[in-house]
């Protein structure tokens, strides 16, 4: 048979076409669930990074870090106050004897002592009238009291000379007032009555309760004083004082107490 040489070509084409065409049937078929191109090769790139490269770049990052806070700080403390001195430096206290009386003298009038006391009262009204006597002409009260005094010092009359402070500061010397007697009082919930007799004659007297109340105050202010109210106010109110501006710190203080005053209510 006798062949062109086109046709020679053309079918030489032809086969080399088809052998190309079987040999890439496995390829049509399984490159379609393959990976693509892109993928794959990302995939080959990131498996080829090591580990240990990426340590080393965390480590660098985190250096910088610090340098770069560290000086930060430094810059800082350099135009603001150090803050190690503002919380280590304690704030000085400035006393001075003036400040101190104004302290003092805050208390006002400092109660040092309470005494309590229960007295029976018996105030009688004796008759002018001759041969009648106090049994038909008499007036008698029984009251029973119950009443209580205070004592202690006024510091509102402290003086700035009363108060000495050392050169230093340290030393706190402090002359105190007198005690005195603030009240001396009845309770008058508890203060009764307890029984009168009056005779057939005896005139009337409105005031013989009132004077038995008055008797009453003196003698429960009286027995007060006899048991040492003022001795123990004196002391308490060391002890006050003491403990008051003992407040101040690395302080020293001294109290010194003045006799006490005549037991009698004050003014």
């Amino acid at each position: 048979m006798y062949y062109d040489d086109d046709d020679e070509d053309i079918r030489r084409r032809a086969q080399r076409l088809s052998r190309l065409r079987r040999r890439s049937d496995w390829d049509d078929d399984d490159w379609a669930d393959a990976p693509s191109a892109r993928y794959r090769s990302h995939f080959a790139a990131s498996r080829g990074v090591s580990p240990f490269l990426v340590l080393l770049l965390l480590i660098a990052l985190i250096g910088l870090g610090v340098l770069w806070f560290t000086q930060r700080m430094n810059a800082l403390g350099s135009i603001g106050p150090n803050l190690q001195v503002i919380v280590q430096t304690p704030t000085p206290q400035i006393i001075s004897g003036a400040a101190v009386v104004q302290r003092i003298q805050q208390l006002s009038r400092l109660e040092t002592s309470k005494y309590t006391i229960e007295r029976v009262i018996d105030i009688r009204q004796g008759s002018n009238i001759p041969i009648i006597g106090d049994w038909l002409a008499g007036d008698a009260i029984l009251l029973i009291a119950h009443g209580t005094v205070v004592v202690g010092v006024d510091l509102s009359r402290l003086t700035p000379d009363a108060v000495t402070v050392s050169p230093d500061g340290k030393q706190i010397t402090v002359r105190l007032p007198p005690v005195q007697v603030f009240s001396a009082t009845l309770d008058n919930s508890k203060t009764r009555v307890y029984s009168r007799d009056r005779g057939l004659f005896a005139p009337e007297n409105p005031n013989l309760e009132t004077m038995a109340r008055q008797a009453a105050e003196q003698q429960i202010l009286q027995a007060a004083c006899e048991d040492g109210i003022m001795e123990q106010g004196t002391r308490n109110a060391e002890l006050a004082i003491r403990q008051f501006l003992g407040l101040m710190d690395g302080v020293a203080v001294e109290v010194i107490t003045s006799p006490p005053a005549e037991c009698k209510v004050a003014p």
